[in-house]
């Protein structure tokens, strides 16, 4: 007979793995995962870059390497960041497989069971699982057009024993909101006030449609209580599971330590060809075609759901990201429309919050499908909200 499971690992199906087979489902248009285009990601330029870098490497390449990843890459990132006005060494740099082993790196670093975690309500449904095995108490502090509400933060963090704090700064996930420049001074002032440490997870930074870029918190971050965390996945490819965080020296050694229980380094190959590509190829101009074609798909959505979505509906307008939030009547429950909805597939909200669980929202993507699925998708979608406000109204 197996073993039992440890009771850290909850059984049966997790939203995440919900949410990838949403995302895959047959005959339906979906606005659920966070998808990038696939037509935009530079498969051959990345081509090249692996067999260039694989033909002129010694074979070293194949060998262990720094438990923090490539130098070169790592000293892009550096370059990339001071001009973001944050300060920053290149050994202050790991390399992770993506952003979500970044989060969950931190998370088994800083979390004992029942230590105080603020999120924001809604948040990212993989940092929450990234959480939920080290059994944190949550804090759930509403969102706001401009970031997180911090007058309720403040008042959380002197009642509570806060350790973490989870912030998406731009365009976040779920809402698409971005936070105000004064949030961000202040955000960073709070976390070293209360010896709180702020994980900054920014992996949509770049796409910004409109508007000017924002200083990321860290750069107002003067005790080392933020850890920047970021991604490739958005902007090169999810597949290549590069992501990356900049912390303190004091939380990177003792982080580069844990990583070697976990999975001892990112691919050393990856790492090379990603900086193979940067080398070789105009990062910015592949930048650009990104924000250019995700601005008009946004701008698509935005119209089919104002076309389509009944008055009593409501949703962000945010300018830059992959998401839309939306916001249905109170007497509607996402995941039952979900189930109703045969021809689009969404994320309820639900399982964003993760306190209140509030029912009546839901997440739509924009970036993975093409502009006539979504003005397809936005019209059955609003078929099927209005379908199901019938009952309510006779």
């Amino acid at each position: 007979m197996i073993p039992k499971i440890s009771h850290r690992h909850p059984q049966g199906t997790s939203s995440l793995a919900a949410l990838f087979s949403l995302s895959d489902r047959p005959n339906s248009i979906s606005f659920s995962g966070g998808y990038p285009d696939p037509a935009l990601f530079p498969k051959n330029e990345l081509e090249t870059a692996f067999q260039k870098r694989i033909k002129l490497a010694s074979a070293d390449l194949f060998q262990y390497q720094s438990v923090l990843g490539n130098p070169d890459l790592r000293g892009k990132i550096m370059y990339y960041v001071k001009r973001l006005g944050v300060t920053a060494e290149t050994d202050q740099i790991m390399l992770t497989q993506g952003g979500q082993e970044a989060i969950k790196l931190l998370a088994s670093l800083f979390l004992d069971k029942h230590d105080g975690l603020a999120v924001e309500g809604p948040t990212y449904i993989g940092a929450v699982e990234a959480f939920n095995e080290y059994q944190p108490t949550y804090y759930e502090i509403p969102m706001q057009p401009d970031g997180m509400d911090l007058d309720l933060l403040e008042k959380q963090l002197q009642q509570q024993q806060i350790k973490l704090i989870y912030v998406i700064p731009n365009f976040q996930n779920p809402t698409g909101y971005c936070m105000s420049i004064e949030k961000r001074k202040r955000l960073a002032k709070l976390a070293s006030a209360y010896d709180a440490l702020v994980i900054e997870d920014d992996p949509y930074r770049e796409l910004r449609y409109q508007g000017q870029s924002l200083p990321p918190v860290k750069a107002f971050d003067q005790t080392g209580n933020v850890v920047m965390v970021n991604s490739f996945s958005k902007i090169l490819s999810p597949a290549l599971r590069c992501g990356w965080l900049l912390a303190d020296p004091k939380i990177i050694a003792p982080l580069a330590t844990l990583r070697l229980s976990f999975d001892c380094q990112s691919s050393n190959v990856v790492l090379e060809a990603i900086d193979q590509y940067l080398n070789d190829n105009d990062f910015a101009a592949h930048i650009h075609q990104l924000r250019k074609t995700y601005r008009t798909k946004l701008q698509a959505m935005l119209t089919g759901l104002a076309e389509n979505l009944p008055k009593n509906c409501t949703f962000s307008q945010p300018t830059g990201g992959f998401f839309v939030w939306v916001t249905l009547p109170a007497e509607l429950d996402a995941q039952k429309l979900l189930k109703l909805s045969k021809g689009v597939t969404f994320l309820p909200g639900k399982d964003l919050f993760v306190v209140s669980h509030q029912a009546n929202h839901l997440r739509l993507n924009f970036t993975g499908t093409t502009t006539q699925q979504i003005k397809q998708g936005c019209q059955e979608l609003g078929q099927v909200i209005q379908q199901a406000l019938q009952p309510a109204i006779g």
